[in-house]
C-alpha cells in the first residue's frame, strides 16, 4: 500500500510542475482541418497519432502542444501524416497532448 501512496503523490507533484510545450510544422495559414485532444498513459515513452487527411488536401500547419513534466521530442512525418511523441524514461506522469492541422 505504501507504494500506491508514493505513486499517487508523484502524479500530484506532476500535475502541478508540468510545462507547456508547442511544437510547430509548416507554415501557418490555409483551413483548420483536423483537432484532437489525446492523454498519454503513465510511463508510455511513445506515442503516435495519425492524421486523417481528406482527398485533394494538402498540410500546410501542424502545430502540437503537450503538458508534461519534462520535454518531449516531437516528430512530424509527411510521408505518413503522422505525429510521433517521444519522452524520456525521466517521464513518470500522465500527459496531454493536443493536435491542430491545417490544409488547403
Amino acid at each position: 500500500m505504501k507504494w500506491l501512496s508514493s505513486v499517487i503523490i508523484l502524479l500530484a507533484i506532476g500535475h502541478v510542475l508540468a510545462g507547456h510545450y508547442s511544437f510547430e510544422f509548416g507554415q501557418n495559414y490555409g483551413n483548420v482541418i483536423y483537432r484532437y485532444d489525446g492523454t498519454i498513459p503513465f510511463i508510455q515513452k511513445v506515442t503516435k497519432h495519425a492524421i486523417p487527411v481528406p482527398a485533394g488536401v494538402d498540410i500546410t500547419y501542424v502545430l502540437v502542444t503537450v503538458d508534461a513534466i519534462s520535454p518531449p521530442k516531437v516528430d512530424f512525418l509527411p510521408d505518413t501524416n503522422e505525429v510521433s511523441i517521444t519522452f524520456s524514461w525521466t517521464q513518470l506522469s500522465i500527459s496531454s497532448y493536443s493536435i491542430l492541422v491545417k490544409g488547403i
